[in-house]
């Protein structure tokens, strides 16, 4: 087995499950991720935090991938022949596909939905970026057509989408430089989005399931309350953080 680390664009991600290249483990969990974690996804997305690691499991020939995966993640369903399982990440990656998804693409059969994935995405709700707000957030989709710019999150980081429809709306709204100029900073935020992308190349089923348990499951997560508690020296004399 060879481990390999590396630092990969998220849309470059979401290319190769599309294509095929990548499938969810069938061991995984469901879908669980409620709007709060969406919305805190992308918050790490526009201000260019990091968004976590991704681990990918490429056996060798004599596993067949095909029987080891899952055909969906969040809406899409790969056509081609799987390299890698993903063992680690898939909330992630679900989310910022069903995020980029456009009104009117194909959904899955209502039935192979997770609870979470039809309350957060079984709507005609949308992710979006509100201008007017200066917040991501979701919306209606009859709200993107409102008398204030609001923009999907599937066409912010498309400039052959993105300005077709800015243009569209400049004849029914007036838009400001300064809501531009701000569309612009997160289509370039998608865009640059990138996470760390560790690959178990020829791992054993066995070997690939260990790693799994060790990363996925080691250490206790630090709650706000304990970092809060572990900087207050630091926090005492430091200005109130703004409310999201």
């Amino acid at each position: 087995m060879e481990i390999r680390t590396r630092s990969s664009f998220l849309m470059d991600v979401l290319r190769d499950v599309a294509a095929g290249k990548l499938v969810p483990a069938s061991f995984q969990r469901p879908y669980v991720w409620r709007r709060p974690d969406v919305e805190a996804f992308w918050t790490s997305i526009t201000k260019e935090w990091p968004i976590g690691s991704i681990l990918i499991w490429e056996p060798d020939a004599s596993v067949d991938v095909s029987r080891a995966g899952r055909t969906r993640l969040g809406p899409i369903e790969p056509a081609g022949e799987p390299k890698g399982i993903i063992l680690d990440g898939q909330n992630r990656l679900a989310t910022f596909a069903w995020s980029l998804r456009m009104p009117g693409d194909p959904m899955p059969d209502p039935s192979l939905l997770s609870e979470a994935e039809a309350e957060v995405w079984g709507s005609k709700q949308l992710f979006v970026f509100d201008t007017h707000e200066r917040r991501s957030r979701f919306a209606h989709e009859d709200e993107v057509m409102g008398d204030h710019l609001i923009v999907p999150a599937c066409i912010v980081h498309d400039s052959t989408k993105l300005w077709p429809f800015i243009r569209k709306r400049e004849k029914q709204i007036d838009i400001s430089d300064e809501a531009i100029t701000w569309l612009d900073h997160f289509g370039k935020a998608v865009r640059s989005a990138q996470c760390t992308t560790t690959i178990l190349d020829r791992a054993s089923p066995a070997d690939a399931f260990d790693a799994f348990r060790h990363i996925a499951r080691v250490g206790v997560p630090m709650s706000e309350q304990d970092f809060a508690d572990a900087m207050a020296w630091a926090l005492e004399d430091a200005p109130a953080a703004p409310s999201l």
